[in-house]
């Protein structure tokens, strides 16, 4: 590799500032370049770069967090002020140091498509010698070659990965694993998960570097592996009480969506949280804002955490630009090519959405105090520009972000509808008093009628026996279609699921099962089923040493139940018809379609009953 030139770019004979340039021709496409050149934690791993010590940083400057680290041959002290970039065209940094033999270090990576496909990046890296350091300079262009020699290196290795149809790998020293312990661990993983996946996280766990299996998130984890979503998380929920990882709960901004901080219970969430990047409090939620993640069991595998890189595009992926928003000046967004919904966010909260519409002006111009607020709807074509102005006195940043994106992470909503966790992890439940809100969670309801008569009649022994019996029912199809029971009350049995069709399936099966079950047992056919269910936010609390669901959503739900008659199952009118279009549901099996008056609630509701035949469970989706 050629030797990079540097240039002088000005001397006063007390203060230098040096600048390398450099252009690189890679084969990838710019979008498989762009995520893996920003990605900065794991190219900063590759280059040989030290960690770095984090505090937060107040004050009315951009900058938000101070950092300590060692880089070219020097220790040193700088504010990380957040990242400037356009998604898949430009991304750069200015590094004001308050230690060390430079006084800033700007970088700067530039992206162009190439004729033959490929992706030309261009490097430029200018550091300024602290003021009556400049007989450094020698030294400070010599170490900062080298650096810019191992980033064109390192960027071509995964070019060369990318171009062979290769995961990009990361580099370095072979992973710290007790074997032993790994082994155990493992055996006892294997007896409690026949799947496939098991072998295949058992691998990732030995061999994976460090910034891959230093926090596992399932979804994404599967989603690369091509493989349900769902199964993985139960298997790493499987291999936490097989001793090989640890679960933890990551509380996520909603802006930025990156980890503010993590616990290892859930008893140790409050009902707000508060991101340092993007200057704002949140309600926590269990939907966006907890998020659960997995890492090594430190008697399995010690794996270095970093960080390498607080910043840097890839930690956003849903932020497609975002810029310095100087004081008493402007900052200009560029717009996405692709039509869409997005959100204008300034640093201190301040958001607008925002619609990228090809019928919408080029250019939009913003100004920071007077027209960004919460319920204001802008325009602007797509890939035009958006001017924000800021006659304030204090700098901030600005983004455009989208929206709507598939989020891969495994919320608290999701883990702790699961059966596997409502089993195996019992005693993880919020701290008495705190209670968390859900935007959506899909409830059932069942009731076994007539079951009181019962006990009059056949003595306690045989209905106790048939109530269990129909719990013993009821469990596994709740579990089969990826809900789980919450509680039994008397002969009652209330199930939460993440995913309300999954619900509506659930209850098909149990309809269609159920009088088979009543056959089979003596006093069988003196007993009804009859189930409601629907979906709405509602809050999540612990009552009685488990997690449990209250409000107006959770009193629906048990009151369509109480609407059912024999056989049937009562729902929302709009719900039976995504069931409706997804195929779960038939319209035969939609006996009658009603205003329901519901006790509680203020205005009546459109609601459906559905029977369901035994045959018509076999066939449906």
């Amino acid at each position: 590799m050629a030797p990079l030139p540097v240039r002088l770019l000005y001397s006063t004979g007390l203060m230098k500032k040096l600048q390398i340039q450099r252009t690189i021709d890679c084969q990838a496409d710019p979008c498989s370049v762009w995520n893996s050149l920003t990605d900065t934690d794991r190219i900063n791993r590759a280059i040989g770069n030290g960690r770095v010590q984090v505090e937060p940083l107040e004050g009315s400057g951009a900058a938000r967090h101070l950092l300590r680290t060692r880089l070219t041959g020097f220790n040193i002290e700088y504010e990380e002020r957040p990242y400037e970039w356009v998604y898949l065209q430009q991304f750069q940094i200015l590094r004001r140091m308050r230690r060390g033999p430079a006084s800033e270090l700007a970088l700067r990576y530039t992206l162009a498509p190439l004729p033959s496909g490929g992706t030309r990046v261009g490097i430029t890296v200018e550091v300024t010698v602290r003021r009556g350091l400049g007989l450094l300079a020698p030294i400070i262009a010599f170490n900062t070659r080298g650096a810019v020699g191992r980033m064109e290196g390192e960027l071509r290795r995964l070019d060369a990965e990318l171009a062979a149809g290769l995961r990009p790998t990361l580099p370095g020293p072979p992973p710290l694993v007790n074997l032993p312990a790994l082994e155990r661990a493992a055996a006892a993983l294997l007896k409690q998960d026949p799947s496939q996946l098991a072998p295949r996280l058992i691998e990732l766990l030995g061999q994976g570097p460090d910034v891959e299996v230093s926090r596992l998130r399932p979804f994404e984890l599967a989603d690369a592996w091509k493989v349900d979503r769902r199964q993985l998380l139960a298997t790493c929920l499987r291999a936490v009480k097989a001793g090989l990882l640890e679960l933890r709960w990551d509380i996520v901004c909603p802006s930025c969506r990156t980890v503010s901080s993590s616990i290892p219970s859930l008893a140790g969430l409050s009902e707000h949280g508060a991101c340092q990047l993007c200057e704002i409090q949140f309600g926590l939620d269990l939907d966006q804002a907890v998020e659960a993640t997995f890492s090594p069991s430190p008697s399995i595998r010690r794996v270095d955490e970093g960080p390498y890189c607080i910043g840097g595009p890839a930690r956003t992926p849903h932020v497609m630009a975002q810029s310095i928003l100087p004081a008493g000046g402007t900052a200009t967004l560029v717009a996405p090519a692709e039509a869409g919904a997005y959100q204008l966010f300034i640093r201190g909260g301040l958001s607008a959405q925002l619609e990228l519409v090809p019928s919408a002006p080029t250019e939009l111009r913003v100004d920071l105090t007077r027209e960004v607020q919460p319920a204001q709807r802008l325009a602007v074509a797509p890939g035009g520009s958006v001017i924000v102005s800021n006659p304030s006195g204090e700098e901030r940043h600005a983004k455009l972000e989208q929206r709507v994106w598939n989020s891969q992470a495994a919320t608290a909503r999701i883990v702790t509808a699961l059966p596997g966790f409502r089993r195996d992890f019992s005693s993880d439940t919020l701290r008495p008093g705190t209670s968390l809100r859900v935007s959506r969670m899909g409830l059932f309801f069942s009731d076994l009628a007539d079951s009181t008569q019962l006990y009059a009649t056949s003595g306690d022994a045989t209905a106790f026996k048939l109530v269990q019996d129909h719990f013993d029912l009821i469990t596994p199809i709740v579990e089969k279609h990826g809900g789980a029971v919450v509680k039994t009350i008397g002969d009652a049995v209330m199930a939460a699921f993440a995913d309300e069709l999954d619900g509506i399936r659930a209850c098909r099966e149990l309809l269609a099962a159920f009088p088979a079950f009543r056959r089979e047992h003596t006093e069988g056919m003196r007993t009804h089923i009859k189930l409601g269910f629907f979906s709405g936010p509602c809050f999540v609390l612990t009552a009685n040493g488990v997690l449990d669901y209250f409000g107006q959503t959770v009193n629906i739900a048990a009151r369509l139940q109480a609407q059912a008659h024999s056989g049937e199952l009562v729902i929302e009118a709009a719900l039976a018809e995504q069931a409706l279009q997804a195929g779960i549901l038939t319209p035969d099996q939609i006996t009658e379609r009603y205003q329901a008056t519901l006790k509680g609630v203020d205005t009546s509701l459109g609601a459906v009953r559905i029977i369901v035949r035994p045959e018509a469970a076999r066939g449906a989706a």
